[in-house]
């Protein structure tokens, strides 16, 4: 019957998948639900212990999944989105537990509920919008129902391999557009409901921990106990990672068990009443907690067990995962694109599926509480595996150590510190103390990230790998399919299919590549030579504390198995070229840099600290370097004490197959005082994002480009690129490619052919 529940959960799941992808089809999908429903009464009816009627009820569940992800995804016009573009006024809810101090204002989602357009119509609406009020703070901000007037904007994210997919995030949380607005265009419409006071109380919860405990350790124990994570430092978010701790930077399955066990040990559940008060009491910290997807699977499993208290048994637990897991996708379709959530129910998978067989076949380790520890971390890991290798394209080699060691001490400090919260007096002195201890527990999380082989980059491989993985894993803890000699004959194939599509991924010859990545507005390439050197020009850099270069470059490194840089090249210093090679530098090894001829920027300085004296290079006009068949030349590079646009490096990077010419932001006095030694290029990296005044006729006459790619940021306030610079660049024969619309750039010299390709289209060529 277990086996029957997975097999219908997973293909709900699936169904759900092929609905999001296939949305148009949804009235085909309800109808063939209809008729299968009623095939499957029929069948329930007269031959219900037929294997016929399991298999109409299988597809019925395949069928209801895609009417559920098919109808996650239809448009709707009462859509928010649908006024893009138009300055209207906005009327609605703040969530109040997204509020966020951010750099010159803070922001906040809005929940929308009507619309007023210039014309003065007033229409009901729907879906969700990311307000930023300037020059405002978080305290200046009141529950109950707002109007913010302002233009409506479309959501910019950026699409490159590796990185966070903030598209998909986007319709998971119902957001549809943005805007940016003065304090003054915000008024108070309503006074706060029952709903509101909640979450003002769960946002005064968050604040005392916070304010109690300082620095990181508060922003941990904060994220622990009640969700959220701000405060954390780019280096901390990348140990938690390294070790496979992340999971427990927000509030999961293992902390609502944790509260539901403190829960019981204090009012117990011997009766009726004491059973509805903690399953009440763990409904509400599941909404002070922000109600995620890993939160509520959890609730619910707890509430089954708890509900049928001394009649549940474990064996059920299998089916009450599963039927958690078709819940919830019901609920919110999109969910099912959610990394936290595909891991949550892998672990809590692993944990049921593969843990008991796992102890009784690890019997030989003692004492007890080793073994117990060991097989949970392991089954966890196990059936997470796969998940993890295809989001973060990491395997953490310490995170057993981590998470025997650590994550119990930090879960004791949670319960302390949601003990605190609930105790009049002395709580305060509580939330101190596991502040206290929890300082130690996050050095010794830094100190497991850096050791030597903490973690091993694994490149992005092929989607059969992990389902081939899979289904060795089902084989090998499922004895009840296959006798012993005929389990080592499957698992033994389907490792040998692992291997042999991994080492062709790895292994297969790399023409000469080059990356031009989606980092807004700002520059950064990837270069890969067919002897299998890298070459980095420009890390990009946005204002605030996102770093491009751990946050984008790095991922996109681990995504395509690149270990180490042999040359990182900059153009100038300026932020939006520079501001993410100290994030780069930090988290890969760079073997050589090159530096246009002025004084290092603040950006540059900040790179100088990873980098030898020794290791630094010059881009002096003339100069030329090799890696193996790759020439990089630099035809032009201006002098300047101050740095800027005028000091830009022009650079020519080339093998046989095919050449790249790479221009920073160099304007048409650059291009002119270069003249004469521009040689033609394939591809070209259009200069300044595509300003009117850069790719000068002159210039473009002699690089002769076939492809101009422009790296530039959607909406950006400077009108970039200027419609005269891509009418010249038309002119001269070239194809225009633009990061804000097709999000990474992969170009190809493969066998003499000139191919390139768009992440956010052909993501299968990456």
């Amino acid at each position: 019957m277990k086996t029957w529940f997975a097999a219908a959960a997973a293909l709900f799941a699936a169904g759900d998948y092929a609905g999001i992808l296939m949305p148009q089809y949804f009235s085909v999908y309800a109808a063939l639900a209809v008729v299968f429903a009623v095939l499957m009464a029929a069948a329930a009816k007269f031959k219900p212990q037929t294997y016929g009627a399991a298999i109409l009820a299988l597809i019925f569940f395949t069928l209801c999944g895609m009417a559920a992800g098919s109808k996650a995804m239809q448009p709707h016009t009462a859509d928010i989105k649908n006024y893009i573009g138009q300055k209207v006024t906005v009327y609605g809810k703040i969530d109040l537990l997204t509020l966020k101090k951010q750099e010159k204002g803070t922001g906040f989602i809005l929940e929308c509920t009507a619309l007023q357009t210039g014309s003065g119509n007033l229409h009901k609406t729907r879906g969700n919008i990311r307000v930023f009020v300037q020059n405002a703070k978080v305290k200046n901000f009141t529950a109950g129902s707002i109007a913010v007037t302002g233009t409506l904007k479309s959501l910019n994210g950026f699409a490159n391999p590796g990185s966070f997919n903030s598209e998909n995030w986007n319709l998971q949380q119902g957001l549809q557009g943005r805007m940016s607005v003065k304090q003054a265009a915000l008024q108070v419409m309503g006074e706060a409901d029952i709903s509101d006071k909640f979450f003002l109380f769960a946002l005064g919860l968050q604040h005392k921990i916070t304010d109690t405990v300082d620095g990181e350790a508060g922003a941990v124990l904060c994220g622990m106990a009640l969700g959220g994570y701000d405060g954390l430092s780019e280096a901390t978010r990348e140990a938690f990672s390294v070790t496979g701790l992340a999971h427990i930077l927000s509030v999961s399955g293992t902390h609502m068990a944790l509260v539901a066990g403190f829960l019981i040990l204090i009012i117990g559940r011997r009766g009726k009443a004491q059973i509805i008060t903690v399953l009440l009491l763990l409904f509400l910290y599941a909404l002070l907690c922000g109600g995620s997807a890993p939160v509520w699977r959890s609730f619910i499993m707890s509430a089954v067990a708890l509900a049928g208290a001394g009649t549940y048994k474990k064996a059920q637990s299998g089916n009450i995962f599963c039927a958690a897991a078709v819940l919830l996708l019901i609920y919110n379709p999109l969910w099912l694109f959610d990394a936290g959530f595909q891991l949550s129910f892998a672990a809590t998978g692993g944990l049921i599926f593969i843990y008991p067989q796992l102890k009784e076949r690890l019997q030989f380790l003692k004492p007890v509480l080793v073994r117990e520890g060991f097989a949970i971390t392991l089954a966890a890991q196990l059936a997470s595996l796969p998940l993890l290798l295809w989001h973060f394209n990491q395997l953490s080699l310490v995170t057993f150590a981590a998470n025997i060691l650590l994550v119990p001490a930090m879960e004791i400090l949670v319960i302390a510190a949601l003990a605190g919260l609930c105790l009049p007096f002395a709580g305060t002195y509580l939330i101190y103390a596991a502040g206290i201890f929890m300082q130690p527990l996050l050095n010794a999380v830094s100190f497991l990230a850096v050791l030597p082989a903490a973690a091993v980059n694994v490149p992005h491989l092929p989607a059969a790998c992990f389902v081939l993985y899979y289904i060795m894993l089902a084989i090998l803890f499922n004895s009840n399919w296959f006798s012993k000699t005929e389990r080592r004959y499957t698992a033994a194939i389907c490792s040998a299919g692992i291997i042999v599509l991994a080492v062709y991924k790895i292994f297969t010859p790399q023409p000469f590549t080059a990356h031009f990545m989606d980092v807004g507005q700002g520059d950064a390439a990837l270069v890969q030579t067919t002897d299998g050197h890298n070459i980095i020009v420009d890390c990009g850099g946005l204002q605030g504390n996102f770093d491009t270069g751990s946050r984008i470059i790095v991922p996109y490194l681990r995504y395509l198995g690149v270990e180490e840089i042999d040359l990182l090249a900059l153009s100038h210093g300026h932020h939006d070229h520079a501001g993410g090679a100290a994030g780069l530098a930090r988290l890969v090894k760079v073997d050589k840099l090159l530096l246009p001829q002025e004084k290092p920027s603040e950006d540059v300085q900040k790179l100088l600290h990873y980098i030898k004296p020794q290791d630094i290079l010059e881009a002096a006009e003339g100069s030329v370097y090799t890696l193996g068949k790759c020439r990089i030349e630099v035809l032009a590079s201006g002098k300047s004490e101050g740095g800027g646009n005028e000091s830009s490096v022009i650079m020519r990077i080339a093998e046989p197959a095919g050449s790249i010419l790479f221009t920073g932001d160099a304007d048409e006095n650059i291009e002119f005082a270069a003249a004469g030694k521009i040689k033609p290029a394939d591809v070209l990296k259009v200069a300044h994002h595509g300003s009117n005044y850069s790719s000068s006729p002159l210039f473009l006459k002699q690089a002769k480009p076939r492809l101009a790619v422009i790296s530039v940021g959607a909406d950006n306030r400077y009108g970039h690129p200027g419609r005269d610079a891509v009418q010249r660049l038309q002119a001269a024969g070239a194809k225009v490619l633009r990061t804000d619309k097709l999000g990474a750039v992969k170009v190809c010299f493969d066998e003499g052919r000139l191919q390139w390709y768009s992440y956010r289209y052909d993501k299968e060529f990456f």
